[in-house]
């Protein structure tokens, strides 16, 4: 499959009755700024980062943001359940 599906690729594990409200909701506008400035820092700042990942994640997957991660930060991801959208479908394991 190569088109993109919001309900597939976003909220496929998603509550329905938090699905429905989500989809209701006006889209909110987007800043285009990450997508066409660079990074304004020389390095990540010195701070305690933490990396998760959504085991179930349709958009990036899993290894995908393992090697990313690695490469960019040197970190190791952790591992959370869900897919993209984990704070909507395991807020619970999230908090």
């Amino acid at each position: 499959r190569t088109d993109f599906d919001v309900v597939e690729d976003f909220f496929h594990d998603v509550p329905a009755a938090v699905r429905e409200e989500a989809l209701r909701m006006p889209e909110p506008e987007q800043s285009d700024t990450p997508f066409i400035e660079p990074w304004p820092l020389p390095d990540w700042p010195d701070v305690p980062t933490r990396v998760l990942a959504g085991s179930e994640d349709r958009l990036f997957p899993l290894e995908f943001q393992r090697r990313v991660v690695r490469e960019r930060l040197g970190l190791e991801v952790e591992v959370i359940p869900g897919g993209h959208l984990a704070a909507l479908s395991h807020p619970d394991e999230l908090a």
